[in-house]
């Protein structure tokens, strides 16, 4: 039973690896409930068809709320037992209403198919299945497609891909079908974060229209595995209010974590643990980064053992549908030994009962950690999960802080729906499906919405009916443009064969200019292309297949422009911000890197146009001493601020849930508008979809953590694992690493700051302030500070003091008092002023707000200061 345990701690050379550290997860007690939540007669006798006497807790907690007609969001562990909450609540629908029907949305096919299986095992006393199901997806064919729409199951499971490309643009004749829609089910929706959930936030309300046209107004359960904000991202993605369950009452089988070192490379150490487990009679799955990192393991693997070869297999998108369904079968009937995956079998499908998962590399987020590890120590079973660390930041993290895999909290999942970009491209769909209203109901009545309708209707992508307030879709199918999990133009990728030319795939217009490049290696599905040309007119790429030694990186030239600010605080020894900005981006040459020694090779210039969008971003505001005191102690304050931004990115998934390639950056030693040293973190995509707000709300923290990693790496002047990132666009130049110690303890306070001599000025708005009110109103105002002058490097830092209480008095008003939480109602109110009154309110009590506002908006505001006066 713990065979693992002797495994895990007989790791050393022979396995090319070391043990770091070795921690326990305890097990977790089981939690029943103390009735059967009002289930009837048919569904007590399909639990007890599936052996099945009481209920865990949270699922008679949810079943209470689902049989009351109440939505419900699911967020506890894998395998507690979430698929029988939805499939028993549209069970006790059809007992009250025969004719009602359920939707089904997966994120993977691979689900889709397993949750069909589950729902055929729900049986009545004469082993009928009670509930009727069928998969509608790629993989259906043309016939049972037909078949599906003539005459529809009591349940369709499918994905947001065909409810996007079939439902809703042939909704027509779906039309029973939608009439008796009761509950729409969306399973794992912490995949539904960043784009592609601001994607599935706006197809859900083009399916909500739909439903509404046909008289139907659904109820809806949602799950997904544990997140930091599951109500807010359950309201996010539909619109409404959601009941959330968060405690399982599942059981948890005792777990031992593994944290390994390797002394090469990862992915070879990695196949020698899986060989070794095997061996052992342990059923072992290994999770890896990529495609290309699952088939060079299965390959190691295979000639390591080569009697294990037929036992084991590599699994990951690209598989034909019966290749994926063998597996799949194999592992869970206990005929195979092991299975090497991508990220595609983390997700809630049943794959037997295994004892270690190896995860090569950290998966990104304590999320899909605790994903992939869910996969073992099922049934009460103890198992392991080894992670075998990489030279990236966060793996190396994780390498010296393993505690935290189990103390710290879960990342929050975000996303936008009010996104422009994704709000343009979704309209025209909406209004191909159904006419669109200037205020529908389904749609969100907000100014993004606004601007995306006037945008569209002026570009002509949207045509305004004569006789009514209704706009048309000029295309007839303009689904087809919408990729959900990109956003923006796309190019299609062409590979140039002896044939003829076959098409690939398709890569967005923001990665392209990186990655697609004329002279650029591309990676597809194991396999090396060079890029022979990128037609920008025509948007395609065209690729040869080569076999070469090198690969490519980009490098680029950034710059960011403020278009406006939405938000802003004072912390510590600097102030953050949160607001819109102009990227412009342009790759001006590329870098020929040798594989494996990155040893540069060859250069060579480009010449493309400049990549433009406007996105949301969060920047500190750094003081002029931090540069002279950095520079004052031989450090290079650019090279500092560099490391800082790649440092910090590399830890923002610590907080969202993200990829570090979803988010960009740059540093300015002396920013134009700002008109001091600043580091921007913004969103990668065009809109921005609510990163860089989750970054700016937990920013202490971030830095904090970015602090202890340059600290804690053994490095002396940067590498992967601290400071250089690997899209980095100047090529990791310039670096350093020790004054990017130095700004960030500046920063944090832990160096104070020296005591200016020049008081600090407020610089011009960053954007054209709007205009003022006229209205004869004048209001005296006065306030206090959280922190004293001495604290924060003398009296012309007022922005850094943080405000306390602010007290206005408007003439004819009772007294109004605001705190630190209101600042933005407290600057609202000034704007409303025809004068201000106050006492040095111009350089101090107007220099503390400009830590929380755009500070050139207190150069517009009407104001009488009294000392000015007496001066």
């Amino acid at each position: 039973m713990r065979s693992y345990l002797s495994f895990l701690k007989g790791l050393g050379p022979d396995h090319g690896a070391e043990l770091k550290a070795l921690l326990e997860e305890p097990s977790r007690p089981v939690r029943f409930a103390a009735d059967h939540a009002g289930l009837s007669g048919p569904s007590l006798d399909a639990l007890r068809g599936l052996g099945i006497e009481r209920l865990y807790s949270h699922q008679a907690e949810a079943l209470r709320f689902t049989t009351r007609g109440e939505d419900v969001m699911v967020a506890t562990p894998t395998a507690s037992g979430k698929t029988l909450i939805y499939n028993l609540s549209l069970l006790e629908m059809t007992l009250k209403d025969p004719g009602a029907r359920g939707l089904y949305i997966f994120p993977l096919k691979a689900l889709e198919r397993d949750q069909l299986d589950a729902l055929g095992l729900l049986r009545g006393q004469d082993q009928a299945p009670l509930i009727s199901g069928a998969v509608y997806d790629g993989d259906t064919s043309d016939y049972k497609r037909k078949k599906i729409r003539h005459a529809p199951p009591r349940v369709i499971i499918t994905n947001p891909d065909m409810l996007h490309f079939s439902f809703l643009p042939y909704h027509h004749l779906w039309e029973d079908f939608f009439r008796d829609l009761k509950l729409v089910v969306i399973d794992e929706v912490h995949a539904y974060r960043g784009i592609f959930g601001s994607h599935m936030a706006l197809v859900l309300k083009r399916l909500e229209r739909v439903l509404a046209h046909y008289g139907a107004s659904p109820q809806y359960i949602l799950l997904s595995a544990t997140v930091a904000n599951p109500g807010e991202l359950a309201q996010s993605l539909v619109g409404r209010p959601f009941r959330v369950i968060t405690e399982s009452g599942a059981p948890g089988a005792r777990r031992n974590i593994a944290f390994v070192e390797p002394y090469t490379s990862a992915t070879t150490a990695a196949a020698r643990l899986f060989v070794a487990a095997a061996k052992r009679g342990l059923r072992t799955i290994a999770f890896t980064r990529s495609r290309r990192a699952t088939e060079i393991m299965y390959m190691t693997v295979s000639q390591m053992a080569p009697s294990l070869t037929k036992k084991v297999s590599s699994y990951r998108a690209g598989f034909l549908p019966e290749e994926r369904r063998a597996i799949e079968k194999g592992l869970a009937s206990g005929k195979m030994a092991g299975v090497i995956s991508t990220s595609a079998l983390e997700m809630g499908m049943d794959i037997g009962s295994l004892d270690v998962c190896i995860l090569v590399g950290y998966p990104g987020t304590i999320i899909n950690t605790w994903q992939r590890g869910g996969r073992v120590g099922r049934a009460g079973r103890e198992a392991a999960i080894v992670l075998i660390a990489q030279p990236d930041a966060l793996d190396q993290y994780f390498l010296k802080h393993p505690e935290e895999i189990l103390s710290r909290g879960f990342e929050a999942a975000v996303l936008d729906p009010e996104n422009t970009e994704v709000l343009k491209a979704h309209l025209p769909c909406a209004a191909s499906e159904l006419p669109l209203k200037e205020t529908d109901e389904e749609l969100p009545d907000s100014p993004a919405y606004r601007k995306a309708l006037s945008e569209l209707e002026t570009e002509n992508l949207l045509l305004k009916a004569h006789d009514e307030a209704l706009w048309l879709s000029a295309r007839k199918r303009p689904q087809r443009l919408v990729n959900l999990r990109s956003i923006g133009e796309s190019y299609t990728l062409i590979q140039e064969t002896k044939k003829g030319p076959v098409v690939m795939g398709r890569s967005d217009g923001i990665r392209v200019f990186k990655e697609c490049h004329e002279g650029a290696l591309y990676l597809h599905r194991g396999k090396q292309y060079l890029v022979k040309s990128l037609d920008v007119a025509q948007r395609d790429v065209h690729l040869v297949q080569r076999d070469v030694n090198y690969y490519t990186r980009a490098l680029s030239e950034k710059e960011t422009e403020i278009l406006e600010v939405i938000s802003g605080k004072p912390v510590k020894s600097f102030v953050a911000r949160l607001g819109r900005l102009k990227v412009t981006e342009r790759v001006v040459g590329y870098e020929k890197r040798k594989l494996f020694t990155g040893e540069l090779l060859d250069s060579a210039p480009l010449n493309l146009g400049p990549l433009v969008f406007e996105t949301v971003g969060l920047w500190m505001e750094m003081e002029p001493e931090v540069a002279r005191e950095v520079a004052r102690s031989g450090g290079h304050f650019m090279g500092g601020i560099h490391a800082l931004e790649h440092a910090a990115i590399s830890l923002f998934p610590l907080f969202a849930l993200c990829d570090r390639n979803d988010v960009g950056g740059i540093a300015h030693a002396l920013h134009p508008q700002v008109k001091r040293p600043a580091v921007f973190i913004y969103d990668g995509y065009p809109g921005g979809v609510g990163l860089a707000a989750r970054g700016f709300s937990v920013i202490e923290e971030l830095l904090k953590r970015t602090l202890d990693l340059l600290e804690s790496c053994d490095c002396e002047e940067g590498c992967p694992s601290c400071i250089q990132s690997p899209k980095c666009g100047s090529g990791n130049k310039p670096l350093d690493k020790d004054a990017a110690v130095l700004t960030l303890r500046y920063l944090l306070g832990e160096k104070p700051l020296g005591l200016g001599e020049e008081p600090r000025t407020v610089p011009e708005p960053y954007a054209k302030p709007k205009e003022e009110r006229a209205a004869a109103r004048i209001g005296y105002f006065d306030l206090e500070t959280q922190r004293l002058a001495e604290e924060v490097g003398g009296w012309n830092k007022p922005h850094l003091m943080g405000l306390s209480v602010a007290v206005l008095l408007e003439e004819g008003f009772e007294p109004e008092v605001f705190y630190e939480e209101d600042v933005s109602s407290l600057v609202a109110r000034l704007k409303e002023l025809d004068l201000v009154v106050g006492f040095n309110i111009k350089k101090f009590d107007y220099g503390v707000l400009s830590g929380y506002a755009d500070p050139g908006l207190f150069r517009k505001l009407p104001t009488l200061d009294i000392l000015d006066e007496l001066h």
